[in-house]
Order: structure tokens, then sequence, then C-alpha cells
């Protein structure tokens, strides 16, 4: 009877501490769901700020360019308001510089009292550390290129007029993305020069966006097989599109020269020429 009457006792002080648990794990839900609310808030009040200072200073702007008569307190707010969001966008940079460093994305560093502003990109590929490239933004009046070193083959104006302006953490992250899938598909090549021998690097073009290959099928048939490699979205480093042409047409439509074109879409051609001379497909 003992026994049941305190198991009976240990089921109730059970279901208190539940009922406790179940208690504070809501209250401290209803105060995460305050604190979020303050948070959008807040948010929100500084993006219709910043909304009203920027139709402000374009409005003040367009007077100032048509010639039109400003009062002199006007002036005063164009320029506050000017400086405002200057300062609003070098905190913005000293962010972006913070994060990218730790992730060894791109550096920046101001320079001409912070008027202007140079970005490092560091490109690698597979662990190893390449090329780099520099750009010097000029923070006058809007963010604008001054000068740099980004290959020409590059689509810098297309990339600039998409996000510069408008999003300036989102530039530098397309053109990182860019610069780093020219530098893999530059290593690419250079690694099939140096790991397979066999292979001839017909024809390339600055962006390496095609790539012509020729390969020998093992010694017995000795067959000739052009791969020819396009890559049409410029920020990656695997192809697009994969044709591959020889004499011998039982070859190509072998089941293994089937997989072989499904390999180098899936993989880097170096990698994918290693694993076709592993299986004998290439000598």
């Amino acid at each position: 009877m003992d026994i049941v009457n305190h198991k009976g006792v240990f089921d109730h002080l059970l279901m208190l501490e539940r009922a406790e648990n179940a208690g504070l794990q809501k209250k401290q839900q209803q105060e995460r769901l305050q604190e979020l609310a303050a948070t959008v808030e807040m948010l929100c009040a500084r993006r219709d700020e910043i909304q009203a200072e920027t139709s402000a200073l374009k409005t003040l702007k367009d007077k100032i360019g048509q010639g039109l008569p400003i009062e002199e307190n006007k002036i005063e707010e164009f320029v506050e308001h000017k400086q405002s969001l200057l300062t609003s966008r070098h905190m913005q940079l000293k962010d972006l510089q913070t994060a990218y460093h730790l992730i060894a994305g791109f550096d920046f560093v101001e320079s001409k009292e912070g008027k202007s502003v140079c970005v490092t990109f560091h490109t690698a590929y597979e662990g190893v550390y390449l090329e780099t490239y520099n750009m010097e933004l000029d923070l006058t009046r809007t963010v604008q290129i001054s000068r740099h070193n980004i290959p020409p083959c590059i689509p810098l104006e297309k990339i600039t007029k998409e996000n510069l302006q408008s999003d300036f953490k989102a530039f530098l992250q397309n053109l990182s993305l860019y610069l780093n899938a020219l530098t893999a598909r530059k290593q690419q090549i250079s690694l099939i020069k140096e790991l397979v021998g066999t292979v001839e690097v017909l024809e390339r073009n600055q962006l390496c966006s095609f790539l012509a290959l020729v390969c020998k099928a093992p010694l017995e048939s000795d067959e000739a097989v052009l791969c020819t490699l396009e890559y049409a979205d410029l920020t990656r480093s695997l192809p697009t599109h994969v044709t591959i042409n020889s004499e011998n047409k039982a070859l190509l439509e072998s089941p293994q020269w089937k997989k072989n074109q499904a390999l180098f879409m899936e993989s880097p051609v170096h990698s994918a020429l290693l694993t076709m001379r592993k299986m004998g497909s290439i000598s």
C-alpha cells in the first residue's frame, strides 16, 4: 500500500515538474518573440528614416543640377544627409571587412582619409591560393570603380550595373565568384598538362569558357577522340555542355564513353581525365 502511495506522489511531482517546465518554455518563447518584434520595429523605423533621407537628398541634388534656388538651411540639411549616408556606408564597409577577412574572401583597406577603399580579391582552388586581384573604389559621391586589375575577360561592366549601387555586398560576392571560377578553370588546364601528359589541350580561350582536348584511346585501338567543353555559366568551374567526336562511331556509342561524357559534366576536367585513364578509356 505504501509503495502505491509513493508511486502516486512521484507521478504527481513529475506532472507538476513537466507543467512548470512547459510554462517556463512558453514564457521564454514569448520573451523571445517580444525581442524579435522590437528588433523588427527598430529596423523598419531605420529603413523609413534612410528612405526619407535618400529621397530628400535626391530632391536637393535635382534642384542643384537644375540650378534652382535653395534655402540656406536646406543646403545644410543636404550636407548633413550626405554625411550621414557616407558614415552609414563606411560602417557597412567595416562590417564587410571584418567578415570577409575571416573567411579569406577579400580584404579592405581604407585610403584617402576614408574617401576610397581598396579591395583585394583572393582566389584559390583545391585549397591552394593562386591569383590576387585588386580594385579601388571611390566613395565621395556614388560608389565608382577608379582603377583595378580585373582581367578584361571578366564581365565587370555587367556585374557593376547589376549590383554596385544597389547591393555592394552582392557586387563583391558576385565578382569574387567570377574570379574564383576563372582561376579554377585555368588551374584545371594546368593540371591536365601536369598530370595527364597524354592529353593534348588543342584550344582554349582567355576566359577558359571553351576547351578542346584531344585524347588517345588505348593503344590497341589508338583512336583519337576530340572532347569539347563549354562553360556557359562563368561563375562555375564545371562545363555546361560537353561534345565528344571521333571517326570511330562505335566507340562514341559505347556505354563507357557515354559515362565519360557525363563524367566531364560532374567532375573537374583533370579529375575526369585521370578517372578515364584509370578505367582504360584513354592511354
